[in-house]
């Protein structure tokens, strides 16, 4: 039977219609570069991606792959065109093509391939494998053909494979565990590293039963409940191993959050990098269930509980670093889903002259902050790390002569010579009560761990007028957003008039990896997004990380902050009193002289080589670009606002000339 064009298959679901197919074929027929018939139709608004997906797989039309790469944003169109033009000549497959040009990691053809043949993409490990499965296959066999079982559930094995359109392969894995078995796609490179990893453990251990279990893996989570007695090869021990990969993985790799989600056929085990999600593996569906139970006995948990969301907290010892899990499962039309946050001492408590912040705004913010009274209020949205922000001031402030006390839900971090006290409930009643007892402690510096209603903002406004050095966070886009939302929340404009304030918003940038960085031009597009006058970005140098293993391909390691700080004084009260809008108030605040917006600071991040001008515009909201559009600085006011040299050299030639390094922690 002859397979339908897929736009016959469109018209025949009723997803577009006769005369919208001619006119995209006509659109094609006068295009100067070739493009695909569904491209067309989607740029065309006739169908969208998801109706064109349906119809693919419902009529086993597979999707291009060059398409599923541009749709991930792995490569641009223009990539893709010239991986076309050299497959004319040496008739290669395009994954390869585009593989040996390093436009993509064999992870991301991996990726692309699972979605184009509708299949779990799964990066392997040896804790990972069930060892009974491995001795079913000949050695030479996996090797040749990037083969690699797994699991078996049922009676069902799933095996890994690079290549599952290989039909040799397939008939022999058919031959040896019958009709039912699964595949997967991973990356035929990691294939053979855990091949080789076996192989080698194979030839050293002499006893004939081998644990896939690393035992310094094994030995780094003892300080919570596990069964260190249940064989590696029962179910059991399996689900331990595999809890144990996916948080030994994440903790090597950075991670801030760990994410396991269930999805329709499958689980997806996602980690939080630098502040971005990077998707690591899939896992067999019917795991979901004794993975949470093994998270739920480890956090002390209701196991009986299936409908509810709960949270609890695991601690754990790694490589002799402690860290603090915050475990949270979440039930979900396909099933349960669990966000475990990862908190280590290193990366919660900074000096804070290790957040990055530019000379002035940190030479500003000390001197507020050596105050006897007043508000500081951190603000920024989930993420930002505004509590880091927060117990950095703490520990600036933490000497013999100073008390601090806190309200807090939950204590972050702990830290010695502090009064820290947690609170389950935020609720009036009970702010009042321990706002009195905290006042009762004769504190110097009291710390409300976050403005979330009327009761929390009027208990840290009425303390701040009472003598009394104030600190708390609170979700906003910007600083003078969070002024706006404490007026919002109901609070009388004069008890913010007659408080000293101080609102520190920011985000978070990453930072180039310094093992793959590379000189580039940005785009004249990009530059014009932050409104700079007076600038020749010809006579300045940019950098960016090309990627490289080190970065997971990112071209990015690490993060580091941008920051926005507005010190409150007699004109900008006056303009919050009379109503003024931010755009006003923000160029009130640039007189000051004092001041520096979120933009600048990307942008001066930039300059400095720390990061890229794409990162530093990708942070901000869409509000707070356009807030800039009507105010244009120029560079010499960035240049004197920032605190740090930049000197540009005069140049004859179109050269680019090299930007000085501030002297100054930055």
């Amino acid at each position: 039977m002859m397979r339908l064009k897929i736009g016959e298959v469109l018209i025949k679901d009723s997803k577009i219609n006769e005369n919208q197919l001619q006119h995209a074929l006509q659109v094609q027929k006068e295009l100067i570069k070739k493009k695909r018939l569904g491209e067309i139709l989607i740029d065309l608004g006739y169908v969208s991606k998801r109706d064109l997906r349906e119809v693919t797989k419902k009529y086993e039309h597979k999707v291009n792959l060059g398409v599923i790469l541009i749709e991930n944003r792995a490569i641009t169109s223009e990539v893709l065109e010239e991986a076309l033009e050299i497959q004319k000549e040496k008739k290669k497959p395009i994954g390869e093509i585009l593989i040996d040009l390093g436009a993509i990691t064999q992870e991301e053809f991996a990726k692309a391939f699972s979605i184009q043949m509708d299949l779990p993409y799964v990066l392997p490990d040896k804790r990972l494998i069930d060892m009974k499965l491995f001795g079913r296959l000949p050695e030479k066999f996996m090797r040749e053909y990037g083969v690699l079982p797994m699991w078996e559930n049922e009676g069902a094995v799933t095996v890994l494979v690079h290549d599952p359109t290989d039909g040799f392969a397939q008939k022999f894995l058919r031959n040896t565990f019958g009709e039912k078995y699964e595949m997967a796609v991973a990356p035929k490179a990691v294939i053979k590293k855990v091949l080789e990893e076996i192989v080698k453990e194979k030839e050293l251990v002499s006893s004939s039963v081998m644990s896939p279990v690393d035992d310094s893996q094994q030995a780094a989570f003892r300080r919570y409940p596990m069964d260190d007695d249940t064989p590696a090869r029962s179910g059991t021990g399996q689900i331990v191993n595999i809890v144990n990969y996916i948080l030994s993985n994440a903790i090597k790799e950075r991670a801030s959050d760990i994410h396991i989600e269930s999805q329709v056929d499958r689980l997806r085990v996602r980690y939080r990098i630098d502040g971005k999600l990077i998707y690591r593996t899939d896992l067999p569906k019917y795991l979901m269930d004794p993975i949470i139970r093994r998270l739920k006995v480890m956090a002390r948990m209701d196991i009986t509980e299936i409908r509810d969301t709960q949270e609890g907290r695991i601690f754990i010892s790694y490589n002799k670093q402690d860290i603090d899990l915050r475990v949270s499962i979440f039930t979900t039309v396909l099933g349960g889903t669990v966000t475990i946050r990862l908190l280590t001492k290193e990366l919660g408590l900074r000096d804070l002259e290790d957040l990055g912040m530019l000379p002035r705004v940190l030479k500003t913010l000390k001197l507020i902050l050596d105050s006897p009274s007043g508000l500081i209020l951190f603000t920024g949205p989930t993420g930002c790390g505004k509590t880091t922000s927060l117990y950095a001031c703490l520990n600036y402030l933490n000497t013999w002569n100073v008390k601090i006390v806190t309200l807090e839900d939950p204590v972050e971090y702990s830290i010695e010579g502090i009064s820290q006290c947690q609170v389950k409930s935020m609720k009036e009643g009970i702010i009042a009560e321990r706002v009195k007892a905290m006042m009762h402690q004769d504190p110097d510096v009291m710390v409300i761990g976050e403005i979330s209603n009327e009761a929390t903002a009027y208990g840290a406004i009425q303390t701040a007028l009472t003598g009394h050095m104030v600190c708390s966070t609170i979700h906003t886009d910007d600083s003078i957003g969070a002024v706006l939302r404490l007026l919002d929340s109901g609070l009388r404009t004069f008890l913010l008039s007659s408080t000293s304030m101080a609102i520190l918003s920011q985000r978070l940038v990453r930072k180039i990896c310094p093992q793959c960085r590379e000189r580039y031009s940005p785009s004249v597009e990009i530059v014009k997004e932050f409104h700079i006058k007076n600038f020749d970005p010809d006579r300045f140098e940019f950098y960016r990380g090309k990627g490289c293993a080190e970065c997971n391909y990112t071209g990015y390691f690490g993060r580091s902050g941008t920051f926005e700080l507005l010190a409150m004084n007699d004109e900008i009260r006056g303009a919050f009193l009379l109503n003024k809008n931010a755009a006003e108030i923000r160029r009130l605040a640039y007189k000051t002289g004092n001041y520096i917006s979120l933009r600048e600071s990307g942008f001066i991040k930039a300059l400095q080589h720390i990061s890229t001008l794409e990162e530093g515009i990708s942070v901000l909201s869409y509000s707070e670009r356009e807030s800039f559009a009507t105010i244009d600085l120029t560079f010499q006011e960035i240049q004197r606002w920032s605190g740090i040299e930049i000197e540009k050299e005069e140049v004859s030639t179109p050269e680019r000339a090299e930007v000085k390094q501030p002297t100054s922690t930055s």
